[in-house]
């Protein structure tokens, strides 16, 4: 059963957690009954493999693993029914108490606890301060306005702490800790890696004693990457309604209840997630192997799920979009005349027409970065920006400027994700369009491509080809462009290219402090005037999302925002 819809923001709420990388065995994919407990296992099929316990630093902040970790740490608010920004009350409340100061006061639930038994409190809220606010050597995604507050004065058992802005905030709403990559993390098992007590790790953050939180800062940005199998069980503990039970490298991973989870009960017993590529996924869905699918759609998945029984599918905008990054840091195209030649011969209309229209009918070219095509203020940006100007291709200009730089024949490595076939597709348009231009294009299709080690986190391309996912919200992006303090996998933030403009930087600011829309729109449209006059990216165009499921399955229904499919996993329920 198809449906179509055009998903958009409920509400202009304040904004939201940074922007997110987008990218056979565990259980009956039947959504199985288990006899002897009456609950069930629901099987969701993804492409990319799960590799951190921990996406609130820069390498490890993409889909693959939020999808995961959606269900295992929680926080004060997650992505919604729609993509808004919703408060979880089963995690705790909180709520603005002084507009001047501006200060939010967060009160975790009584009841909570880790999955080990250890109280969620003031530890885990200073040491996700400590990592948020950008004072320390903590691996962080982007600091988006802790860095101006005051460090809170909560004591070891506390509940209640407050974040006191000594700048005003606009997105106070959706800057606390969340269900996603600015969750909080187990101060114990840091202290305890880092050769610490707790009350030690406290007090080493208070008086900013770096050399005393070295191992445990190392620990943090690094010891809970999956490499083969789960680390041990007291080092990934749960602070939401599922915890990590098993992981089958190259297979699958499996999600079971947390028995220590003091909320809402689940309406399943497992979430297992199988990695299967894009491709292979509808069969694995016709075949029962898997409940819930979520893959890039293309014209021959679309007509696949056309002509399956017993399915619901649905195609919808969502906050993703597609770019290339040119390489700022170690690569020629760190030169302004060679990035201008590489924008003159990408097809970006060719590769709408071909990959995204046969799809979305009404699909055009993505001309601005920071605001989707189907919300307020997109066709404003675009033409305060010109972005436009670059939809279609000038092979001859393009040629031009390789002849003047000397330059003909230049190398270009282009990088991405493997196991993506619209991305595959997309990459040889590039090519033999660049080609004929005067490029040498090389297609480095790399299953690693996202992994801490991999091409994007290295800087090991010249143009990366990915998706951003995202929400209706301005802050998620604010990391994205703001120059980073180095140029390297955990210092670099969402700033993958390692672009720097001081000029930018001041209008990024800006915008986090400004609440009035109207005046938030005239901003970004500065911003991506600068965007495009420097040519940082290359957005292509908007991802329609599709999502398909059994049909005996409740409660599965898509989300225009970076939690995706699974932002409310824990209400599925096999029927």
């Amino acid at each position: 059963m198809r449906k179509n819809r055009r998903i958009v923001k409920a509400t202009a709420v304040a904004a939201a957690g940074a922007l997110a990388l987008s990218a056979c065995s565990g259980g009956g994919g039947e959504g199985d009954t288990d006899s002897a407990s009456g609950g069930s296992t629901i099987t969701l099929a993804w492409d990319q493999e799960y590799d951190s316990y921990n996406n609130t630093t820069a390498g490890a902040n993409s889909s693959k693993n939020a999808i995961v970790n959606h269900g295992v740490t929680s926080g004060f608010w997650y992505f919604g029914e729609g993509g808004a920004v919703t408060p979880n009350t089963d995690f705790g409340t909180y709520e603005l108490v002084s507009e001047d100061p501006q200060i939010v006061e967060y009160s975790i639930h009584p009841d909570a606890v880790w999955s080990d038994g250890e109280s969620i409190d003031c530890d885990d809220a200073m040491l996700w301060w400590a990592q948020q606010s950008g004072k320390y050597e903590f691996s962080v995604i982007g600091t988006g306005g802790i860095e101006d507050t005051v460090m809170p004065e909560c004591e070891a058992g506390d509940k209640e702490f407050s974040i006191e802005y000594e700048v005003p905030y606009a997105d106070w709403a959706s800057n606390g800790p969340s269900n996603g990559n600015t969750t909080m993390m187990p101060a114990h098992v840091v202290a305890e890696q880092g050769g610490l007590t707790t009350d030690e790790l406290i007090e080493a953050i208070r008086e900013e004693d770096h050399d005393a939180l070295a191992d445990a800062v190392e620990f943090f940005n690094e010891g809970w990457t999956i490499s083969g199998s789960l680390p041990d069980e007291e080092l990934i503990p749960s602070s939401g309604p599922y915890k990590l039970a098993s992981y089958e490298a190259g297979q699958s991973l499996t999600l079971t209840l947390n028995e220590n989870w003091w909320g809402q009960p689940p309406g399943n017993d497992s979430i297992v997630v199988r990695w299967i590529a894009s491709d292979e996924q509808t069969q694995a869905l016709e075949n029962l192997e898997i409940n819930v699918m979520r893959p890039q759609p293309t014209v021959d998945l679309i007509n696949q799920l056309d002509g399956l029984a017993g399915i619901e599918y649905e195609v919808y905008d969502e906050y993703t979009y597609e770019h290339l990054d040119f390489n700022f840091d170690s690569s020629p195209f760190a030169e302004y005349e060679l990035r201008e030649a590489f924008a003159h011969c990408v097809p970006r209309q060719l590769i709408v027409d071909n990959l995204i229209k046969p799809i979305q009918p009404e699909a055009e070219t993505m001309d601005v970065r920071n605001i989707a095509p189907f919300d307020p203020g997109y066709a404003e940006a675009v033409a305060a920006s010109g972005g436009d100007k670059w939809s279609e291709v000038d092979l001859d200009r393009s040629r031009e400027i390789l002849e003047e730089l000397d330059m003909v024949g230049q190398e270009v490595r282009l990088g991405f994700i493997g196991g993506n076939p619209r991305r595959a597709q997309t990459a040889e348009l590039i090519k033999d369009s660049c080609d004929e231009a005067g490029f040498e294009v090389k297609i480095n299709a790399e299953d690693t491509f996202f992994d801490s080690d991999g091409g994007l986190s290295q800087n090991t391309y010249d143009v990366a080809m990915f998706a951003w996912a995202g929400s209706a919200e301005v802050s998620g992006w604010n990391s994205t462009f703001r120059s980073p303090e180095e140029c390297t996998p955990d210092g670099k933030g969402n700033n993958n290219g390692c672009y720097s403009n001081e000029e930018l930087d001041g209008l990024l600011s800006d915008i986090l402090q400004e609440p009035d829309f109207d005046a938030r729109l005239e901003i970004i449209n500065e911003i991506e005037t600068i965007l495009w006059d420097d040519l940082v990216t290359i957005p292509l165009f908007s991802h329609p999302g599709t999502a398909a499921w059994s049909d005996h399955l409740g409660n599965v229904t898509p989300n225009p925002a970076q939690t995706d499919i699974v932002w409310n996993l824990w209400e599925w329920t096999a029927q």
